[in-house]
């Protein structure tokens, strides 16, 4: 509902599967953190897109905590 909003790509990165060895491997993916700014408010999401693109979705606002 704020048609001025704009989005901006804050980082990118390509994340390694959780799971990888010689009998198990994972879907590398890449994460992209985009901030979102309009009508006087500011929020940030996380984009997670598996290897090749299809089905990429949001996996929530703010970020993630790595630690």
């Amino acid at each position: 509902n704020c048609p001025s909003a704009t989005g901006t790509i804050l980082s990118r990165e390509v994340v390694q599967p959780a799971l990888q060895g010689p009998w198990v491997g994972g879907i590398q993916r890449a994460e992209y953190t985009i901030g979102v700014a309009g009508c006087g408010k500011r929020t940030t999401f996380v984009v997670i897109c598996p290897e090749g693109g299809d089905g990429c979705f949001v996996a929530g606002p703010g970020r993630f905590i790595r630690e």
